[in-house]
């Protein structure tokens, strides 16, 4: 979470129409920003459930925090909460407002829902998908109104189903917010600092027509406001921006050596430290893995391709030289020098010719750099 969504949903809470709010989790914790607010809104007038999902989801910190002061909670098994006291989630500990001592218990630990291991009362109860969740719903009191989410139907061939009663409405951040969501991730804001810093080199050697260069900006925007969300260690940013360093610097000396190992080992090392909240806020290693290794074929492979091809010499075909005629300039048997068009070549021709130094020739073909001739037959005397 981030000041930018902490904003958005404490806003939606408050200004809602809705009788009942849902808050689907599935957050590391908080990476900046005040959450107050918010969880003053959820334990507002109007009644807030949370519920941790789908499967695998998770609610660190703040994001755990979150299931206190709510009217109900619930999750989906095989999610995990926990971590409720890790850094700036919590500094100096205490206990989690209307949390109960299941959220208190968790501390530096985490517990996964539905385990054998997990402590009871950790939520009110699990489900596994969001819709079985609202239905759950049907029936609670809140400052003694019933809410009502559900209905029971039976079919016609006499199975019972639930239907929702209400209408449902699903709403998310705007684009914007939601682009701007993509480098929230360690590993993301690793990924768009790497791209856009090796498309700047790119755009600096192939002098492109500029969309490369929005690429890189575009790129570079999203790491930055990554970089300024997420807790940052400036030493491993510092060492990342190096090893792309040393990738261009041996580019520019047209080989990759010791340098681009240096420069490896300095991303692989930034990468995966890149962020001091462990374990919540930890890089995936093998996406940091991933980024490393593209960015190895990019500098070896297509950035060397097309800067090569962009800036290379063409070769100038020799198919204009068949036809002309020349003076030989050694005897040859089958090979040597014959003079073209005020240039010397390498040449060959048939041993039965007999070309001798100083013979007129023609040319026959051409094989790479060497001509192919045939003596040219005096005039015959008038």
């Amino acid at each position: 979470m981030d000041q930018r969504l902490i904003d958005y949903v404490a806003s939606t809470i408050d200004a809602t129409d809705a009788q009942l709010i849902v808050l689907r989790i599935d957050s590391p914790g908080l990476a900046s920003g005040d959450v107050s607010e918010l969880l003053t809104s959820v334990g507002g007038p109007v009644p807030v459930a949370v519920w941790v999902g789908p499967q695998n989801a998770v609610a660190y910190g703040r994001a755990a925090h979150l299931l206190g002061p709510a009217f109900f909670t619930g999750a989906a098994p095989g999610a995990h909460i926990g971590f409720t006291y890790v850094g700036d989630d919590a500094a100096g500990g205490g206990s989690i407002p209307g949390g109960g001592a299941a959220l208190d218990s968790l501390g530096a630990t985490r517990a996964e829902v539905g385990a054998p291991d997990a402590p009871p009362g950790l939520v009110d109860v699990i489900t596994p998908t969001i819709g079985q969740f609202i239905a759950s719903l049907d029936g609670l009191e809140f400052d003694g109104l019933a809410v009502e989410t559900a209905d029971q139907t039976t079919l016609a061939d006499g199975s019972v189903v639930t239907i929702p009663s209400v209408e449902v409405r699903f709403v998310k951040p705007g684009l914007f917010t939601r682009f701007l969501r993509l480098s929230i991730r360690p590993e993301s804001a690793f990924f768009f600092l790497v791209a856009g810093l090796a498309l700047v080199a790119f755009e600096f050697y192939a002098a492109g027509v500029g969309v490369t260069a929005a690429v890189a900006a575009l790129s570079l925007f999203l790491a930055t406001y990554g970089i300024a969300t997420l807790p940052v260690r400036w030493w491993a940013l510092a060492l990342a921006v190096f090893g792309i360093g040393a990738y261009t610097w041996d580019f520019q000396r047209n080989r990759l050596g010791w340098r681009s190992l240096v420069g490896t080992a300095a991303l692989l090392l930034g990468g995966l430290q890149l962020t001091d909240a462990a374990p919540r806020f930890e890089p995936r290693w093998w996406a940091v893995l991933v980024v490393v290794a593209g960015l190895a074929l990019f500098y070896g492979f297509a950035m060397t391709t097309v800067v090569r091809s962009r800036f290379s010499t063409p070769t100038i075909g020799r198919e204009y030289l068949i036809g002309r005629a020349g003076v030989a300039r050694s005897d040859l048997d089958p090979d040597g020098i014959v003079s073209v068009g005020g240039a010397t070549w390498r040449a060959t021709a048939h041993r039965a010719a007999g070309i001798k130094d100083g013979d007129a020739v023609s040319v026959l073909g051409v094989s790479e750099i060497v001509l192919e001739v045939v003596p040219v037959e005096p005039p015959p005397p008038t």
